[in-house]
């Protein structure tokens, strides 16, 4: 089943424990998604990495640093692919496994450029965190199609005129073949021509809540009955979260009526507005995807 495959997956990403009355270390993790057609899995640093997910990987429990990582193709369809990856201290790199022809990279979400199979350490550009991401929040599994523009949300500002953020988005059930392709690349940071998008917090809920805290959140949320789930989560929204962990919660409702009265009433209780957009995917008629933007208008 789908979604105990994604809540493993979960769990793997948060910070685990240490014995009683040891202070917890955080770690960093590299999250890789591929394409649906062709099942790929994770060799780090040799070792193969379990698999809980035929397009996805989610690399945790990583200390800062390069590391090396071999990706393997079912039926060995493609040759093995190696890139060097470098791990940012306490934080998260997100990719995407893209190939156009035989040649592969990993298309960086965050920083919007390509890195080639074979890459040194050198060819890798480590993110550049600041003051308003936090050590506890995770960013918006995003995505989009390799070789395929981006699909992009609309959003109308209040003058009318219609703004789409070009920026990748993940989405479920990607596919890598197919005849369009990514836009450009745009530049990454230390570039002298970058531009930097200041995107405004939620002066309401400036801050998330912990790994710990949202564990207990989708812990207790699993332990309820599907029926009484909405109920549930409505009553934690006196917290704040990210757009990720608000996606990560919706995932575990019914159907598009209780997707969408979550939804709505979490986008007041998210910190990163800017990304509630990615969320559209949640939802399945077009219907309800109407009445989600009409939310973050």
């Amino acid at each position: 089943m789908r979604l105990v495959s994604y809540i493993k997956y979960i769990i793997l990403l948060l910070p685990f424990a240490l014995s009683q009355g040891a202070v917890a270390q955080s770690f960093s993790y590299v999250y890789i998604q591929g394409d649906k057609q062709l099942p790929f899995y994770v060799k780090l640093e040799d070792q193969m990495q379990p698999r809980y997910g035929k397009n996805y990987c989610i690399i945790s429990q990583l200390a800062p640093g390069p590391i090396n990582i071999e990706v393997l193709f079912q039926q060995n369809m493609y040759p093995p692919q190696k890139f060097t990856i470098k791990v940012p201290d306490n934080s998260y790199r997100e990719f995407l496994l893209t190939r156009k022809g035989d040649a592969f990279s990993l298309y960086d979400i965050r920083q919007q450029f390509y890195l080639p199979a074979g890459n040194s350490a050198e060819d890798d550009h480590m993110p550049l965190i600041d003051s308003a991401i936090t050590t506890h929040a995770t960013s918006t599994p995003r995505g989009t199609e390799e070789i395929q523009q981006p699909i992009v949300p609309i959003k109308k500002s209040k003058n009318k005129k219609q703004q789409v953020d070009n920026t990748p988005q993940f989405m479920n059930d990607i596919e890598l073949n197919s005849d369009k392709s990514f836009q450009k690349d745009k530049p990454i940071a230390g570039d002298s021509d970058v531009v930097i998008n200041t995107k405004i917090p939620n002066s309401d809920c400036p801050k998330p809540i912990g790994n710990s805290a949202f564990e207990d959140i989708f812990n207790r949320m699993q332990d309820h009955d599907s029926k009484s789930r909405l109920k549930f989560l409505l009553g934690k929204l006196d917290k704040c979260f990210t757009t990720n962990q608000v996606r990560i919660l919706t995932k575990g409702l019914n159907d598009d009526p209780e997707r969408f009265e979550f939804l709505k009433q979490a986008y007041s209780r998210v910190t990163d507005q800017s990304s509630y957009t990615t969320l559209e995917s949640l939802l399945s008629t077009q219907e309800w995807k109407d009445q989600f933007h009409q939310i973050i208008k």
